[in-house]
């Protein structure tokens, strides 16, 4: 797991997080207290453009919202789970609804948080998420060994 600096920094190699989201607005506020935690951030506002730059730049985490159009988050995730498998991908809704809960675990989602997420209980799952993240990433040439 990496270390956090006095300021919330990380101290080395800092993760790399893609929010998936159509809200720009909630997506800069969630982008800047990330940003100031020491995350390097990327940001999707299209299923469509999440999924290419998935494969161009490997996050250690996605955030991504259930709700968009025309690609939903349901939808993105089981594409994500085609190309990464190991990429830990939250889901970030405002619909507290157990049956996508379950949807969503069920389709390999790492996590699942409502909007308004709670700040410390998003710090915590994207830490989890981060060194489960870097503990089962390899190259792939490593994995058809």
């Amino acid at each position: 797991m990496e270390a956090l600096g006095s300021r919330g920094s990380f101290t080395a190699n800092p993760p790399r997080v893609l929010i998936v989201d159509d809200d720009v607005e909630s997506s800069e506020i969630l982008r800047a207290s990330l940003v100031a935690l020491g995350y390097v951030v990327d940001h999707s506002s299209h299923g469509a453009d999440a999924l290419m730059a998935a494969r161009l730049v490997r996050p250690d985490v996605v955030l991504l919202d259930v709700m968009m159009r025309p690609l939903g988050g349901m939808e993105v995730l089981k594409h994500m789970r085609t190309l990464d498998a190991t990429v830990p991908v939250i889901m970030v809704t405002a619909a507290d609804d157990p049956t996508l809960i379950r949807a969503a675990r069920e389709m390999g989602a790492y996590g699942y948080l409502v909007k308004p997420v709670e700040d410390q209980r998003l710090r915590r799952m994207l830490s989890e998420a981060v060194t489960r993240s870097r503990q089962d990433w390899r190259p792939a040439v490593e994995r058809q060994r």
